[in-house]
């Protein structure tokens, strides 16, 4: 099943938008809404991994990462690269 996408208005600087369509006019992109789109999918992904990282801080801080010490380090070994 196809997703269905939604049209929304932005707001740019008049350089974004140069630099924008300049990568589109060189064929790094197909489209100024296909680099927004993965623009905005890599800033929410660099988000939750930003959120990730301060919980991981917070629980460190707290003491349980002495517990867990053994766990952290298979986590990291089995971590995607």
């Amino acid at each position: 099943m196809p997703q269905v996408k939604r049209k929304t208005v932005f707001t740019a600087e008049p350089m974004q938008i140069e630099r924008i369509q300049e990568l589109v006019r060189r064929g790094s992109y197909r489209t100024a809404s296909e680099f927004l789109r993965q623009a905005i999918d890599e800033k929410l992904a660099r988000l939750r991994r930003d959120r990730l990282a301060e919980q991981v801080a917070r629980y460190c801080q707290d003491g349980h990462a002495v517990e867990d010490d053994g766990f952290i380090a298979e986590q990291a070994q089995e971590a995607p690269q």
